[in-house]
């Protein structure tokens, strides 16, 4: 073991990573931005605001003709982080706010309610929940149920019989989720495998074409292509359909494996699935030919891992609902690929809808890839001209 020896090759080693500021870059920024923008996200969750809506269906009892829904409902607002909206119309109208995204959850008083906790009754709130984002389920249930124990104990006054106990003490006061989409049967892989399909498909695939790419550039194959008759947006478009054929089986080999081997529940057709998941694979191929061409070497072109995936992956909504990120972060959202397959392909496995009513979604994915195809083809122009 000679240490001159060792020192001379850790010292080219530092020498080589000082000329090559986008590794730099990589190792002491990209961390420093990503921690950035998931403290803010965790830190803006955190703080975020519930709007709850409430629909009163009680009828006025007791010998004051008193709702004890009304005196509750009155009480909701002084808790923390809950805004409170009253709804109108039928239980069909309040699930349609919820669906619409209107309100985050609904509670439905009955006509009997201030009856039975009078009468010592058990009673039984409905809270309609929209039950397609799981995390925000498990965070609203509790939320709503611990806004209504203090509401509760600050509307007793004044209630016959109250004497200061709070409302529906010794009664079994219950609040029952009621879940649009989905069920308390599914688990968590059921719900997160759309978002999960959609982020592998595209993660995978940017990344074996980014490096596959560039590999053909520092080949040479790029130079000798330039020098036949094929125009540029011949060779994209080549390029294209080869990756694309591995983008093809990789998308089949994704959505058949989640659906049959680890069974994931889903609702709507699995051809849908694969269509959409397709689309998003070749956008992610031109991008990732897109990308290429700023990279010298593979480490270079990893290196967009964390500048172009990691972002889609925090904002798209595979962890937090997209209308729930801050208002800046939301506008960067609604740019990005990912945003959209993961919509459509939550609306099919989830809500059980149908390609018509994912075509908007399909529509940007398609614009998405034909958009990284003219780039790629312009990017590509000035490597080989």
């Amino acid at each position: 073991m000679r240490l001159a020896h060792i020192t001379a090759l850790a010292t080219r080693i530092v020498q080589q990573f000082r000329r090559d500021p986008r590794t730099l870059a990589l190792l002491f920024v990209a961390p420093v931005l990503i921690l950035a923008l998931l403290g803010y996200l965790l830190r803006s969750q955190a703080t975020d605001t519930v709007t709850l809506g409430v629909r009163n269906l009680d009828q006025p009892s007791g010998p004051l003709g008193i709702s004890a829904a009304d005196r509750l409902i009155d009480q909701l607002p002084a808790s923390d982080h809950l805004h409170v909206v009253r709804l109108s119309g039928d239980a069909d109208a309040v699930r349609a706010a919820v669906r619409a995204g209107t309100v985050d959850a609904a509670l439905i008083f009955s006509p009997t309610f201030t009856a039975d906790l009078l009468a010592r009754r058990p009673v039984s709130l409905v809270l309609v929940l929209e039950g397609s984002n799981p995390s925000q389920t498990t965070a609203l249930l509790p939320a709503v149920q611990g806004a209504l124990l203090p509401a509760m104990a600050r509307a007793a006054a004044g209630l016959p019989g109250g004497g200061g106990a709070p409302l529906g003490a010794g009664t079994g006061l219950q609040v029952t989720p009621e879940l649009l989409y989905g069920s308390t049967s599914l688990t968590a892989i059921d719900y997160f495998a759309p978002v999960l399909i959609g982020f592998f498909a595209f993660f995978l695939i940017f990344l074996l074409t980014c490096v596959s790419f560039l590999r053909e550039r520092t080949l040479g194959t790029m130079e000798r292509l330039a020098a036949s008759p094929m125009s540029r947006g011949d060779i994209v478009l080549g390029y294209m359909l080869g990756f694309g054929f591995f983008a093809l089986l990789q998308s089949a080999i994704i959505v058949l494996f989640t659906a049959y081997v680890l069974q994931v529940h889903y609702i709507g057709n699995l051809a849908w699935v694969f269509l959409i998941t397709l689309l998003l694979a070749l956008g992610a191929v031109n991008l990732g030919i897109f990308l290429s061409s700023f990279a010298r070497t593979e480490l270079q072109a990893v290196q967009f891992i964390p500048l172009v995936i990691v972002p889609q992956g925090l904002l798209s909504g595979l962890f937090w609902p997209v209308k729930d990120l801050p208002g800046w972060l939301q506008a960067i959202a609604q740019v990005l690929p990912l945003t959209y397959a993961n919509r459509a392909l939550t609306d099919i496995m989830i809500r059980g809808k149908g390609l018509g009513e994912t075509l908007p979604e399909l529509a940007v994915l398609l614009g998405f890839a034909a958009l990284m195809v003219g780039v790629a083809a312009l990017t590509l122009r000035r490597e080989v001209a």
